[in-house]
């Protein structure tokens, strides 16, 4: 954001110089103690939130004026860098952000003293004082602010901009009273009339916090009724898609809804080719034909989307990636226009990412990719719920596609060792456990894998897990199943096989382990495991009751000094 660095520079080169032409006015410098306390307010008004969606009114100017009355006028305007303390919202350039801050408050306080005389009537040294400062405040608080986050001044702006006018307005004329009975010794009446700043200022927070209330009311009744709405096309799509006999044309339909009716000018469904390590542009709303093509034309890689697997940006079971936060490959990506959106002040910026993964239990099979919202916000956690309700549609379309039986089966697999999933595993346990069917469970843990990877990095580490996964795959009989069951943790499942038949399996694979060899830089790399064995129905009658008495089996050998085979 050079944006903000640069206006930064200019602001602190005219502060120097207001600075400078203060400090040259200064007859004496004073500092009494009466002044703390007014201090104390100052910081304390500039504390009140009275915000109109991005705009904040300038609430320390009720702090201000007494600092003026109170105070060396020439000074005054130097307590605005106490704010500086003040905490932000900003997530990005905080310190830029409190810098343009506090350097935009003391333009405005220091231009509105330096250019006025002190010497005559209070009421109209606190009114020129006022209009100066206004006058400078919209030009470094308004013109300047919006210029640094790229957006144009609307007519929100000019109503702020008179409203704190009017504040402004009536707090000098308030501080005119008070000036005039200070100056005339009416202590009482002074510290009375004080009073006017703090209630003043209160009065205001109350109508701004009522105007924001019913505002926020209104704006949420307009939601419900938007996703009351959306819910309603939501349905509709279930019925309308599972119609559809061709699956292309089916997805390509609810792209359309998702468009036209929750409202993305750019939809995108895509399925993951596990086999071929692609990802399948299967449909689209709001593209040109011709680029689609293109895109279908040079599927990425199934990294691609681990760019976008950020457990950082998760939001319900999506990813939104706001922009500037990572820099994602765009080769694979359409980019639309966004003209409209940005000549709207969209909140919704062009580099912006929302992707609704299409689940199939715990494994991700494919994504739909959103851009361009109509409304030109980004989406609340509503919105990104309703696309995840017609995510799991999507699924229910693929699940019943002939077309795509064997994209959706390459799911099932585990990408870098062609064993079942973690998921799928789970799956083929429950199913035979429901159709009692007995069988061993054989769950392996490669020994000191970290110092593996330590070692020799994580290239050989995965070499190794991609050897050992074809050893088990190779050893399997016909009726058994092999799972990566985690990072260097494997699963069997044998079929019809007791304790004893499932250590003899397992003896056999370490024979074949031993003949293993895998060499780096004329070194090779002696690979072990633990093996914990339990049976169903023998040690429990649930998928995680078996899995549990296999997992203890796992420890026990892992704890008698690792290489071992357990079954307890």
């Amino acid at each position: 954001m050079k944006r903000i660095h640069f206006i930064n520079v200019i602001l602190i080169m005219i502060s120097a110089l207001l600075a400078i032409g203060l400090i040259s006015k200064l007859e004496e410098f004073a500092f009494p103690v009466r002044i703390l306390p007014l201090l104390v307010f100052f910081v304390l008004t500039d504390l009140v939130p009275i915000r109109a969606k991005q705009l904040r009114l300038i609430t320390n100017f009720a702090g201000m004026v007494p600092l003026l009355i109170f105070w060396d006028p020439h000074l005054a305007p130097f307590a605005v860098f106490l704010t500086m303390t003040k905490k932000t919202k900003a997530t990005d350039y905080i310190i830029q952000k409190k810098m343009f801050r506090t350097l935009h408050y003391f333009i405005m306080y220091a231009s509105g003293v330096y250019f006025t005389s002190w010497n005559g009537n209070p009421y109209l040294s606190l009114l020129s004082f006022t209009l100066i400062a206004k006058l400078s405040g919209f030009i470094t608080g308004d013109i300047l602010n919006q210029y640094v986050n790229n957006r144009k001044i609307s007519i929100e702006n000019f109503l702020v901009n008179v409203i704190e006018g009017g504040y402004f307005l009536f707090l000098s004329i308030v501080g005119g009273v008070l000036w005039t009975l200070y100056s005339a010794g009416m202590a009482i009446e002074a510290g009375l009339t004080f009073m006017a700043f703090p209630l003043t200022l209160m009065v205001v927070w109350i109508i701004a916090s009522f105007l924001k209330a019913n505002n926020d009311a209104k704006k949420s009744l307009l939601r419900l009724s938007s996703i009351r709405s959306k819910l309603a096309k939501t349905l509709e799509l279930i019925s309308v898609v599972r119609s559809e006999n061709d699956i292309e044309e089916a997805l390509a339909h609810v792209a359309s809804v998702i468009r036209d009716s929750i409202g993305y000018k750019y939809v995108i469904i895509s399925i993951f080719d596990s086999v071929n390590d692609k990802i399948l542009r299967v449909a689209h709303a709001g593209i040109p034909e011709k680029e689609f093509e293109k895109l279908r034309e040079n599927p990425p890689p199934l990294e691609y989307f681990e760019q976008i697997h950020d457990e950082k940006y998760k939001v319900s079971r999506s990813y939104f990636i706001p922009e500037s936060s990572k820099l994602l490959n765009t080769e694979y990506s359409f980019m639309g226009r966004y003209d409209e959106l940005l000549e709207a002040q969209s909140e919704w910026r062009p580099d912006d990412v929302l992707v609704i993964p299409i689940y199939k239990g715990t494994d991700i099979i494919g994504y739909i990719s959103v851009d361009a919202p109509l409304d030109g916000r980004r989406p609340q956690y509503e919105d990104i719920e309703i696309l995840e309700i017609v995510a799991d549609q999507v699924l229910r379309i693929i699940e019943e596609s002939k077309k795509f039986s064997e994209v959706l089966m390459a799911s099932k697999l585990d990408h870098a060792t062609g064993l079942y999933t973690h998921t799928e595993f789970y799956s083929i346990l429950s199913r035979l456990i429901k159709a009692e069917r007995a069988f061993s469970l054989i769950l392996i843990d490669l020994d000191n894998f970290k110092q593996i990877n330590d070692t020799f990095g994580h290239l050989i580490g995965d070499k190794a897990i991609k050897k050992v996964a074809k050893l088990i795959n190779d050893s399997l009989r016909k009726e058994d199943f092999a799972a990566r069951y985690g990072g260097d943790e494997f699963a069997i499942i044998t079929t019809g096989a007791s304790k004893n038949d499932a250590i003899q399996i397992v003896h056999r694979m370490n024979e074949n382990l031993k003949q293993l060899r895998i060499k780096e830089k004329g070194q090779r790399i002696k690979i072990s495991w633990s093996v914990g064995i339990a049976n169903f129905p023998v040690d429990g009658d649930t998928p995680s009751m078996v899995v549990e008495k296999a997992d203890n089996a796992l420890y026990a050998a892992k704890r008698a000094g690792k290489n071992r085979i357990y079954a307890i």
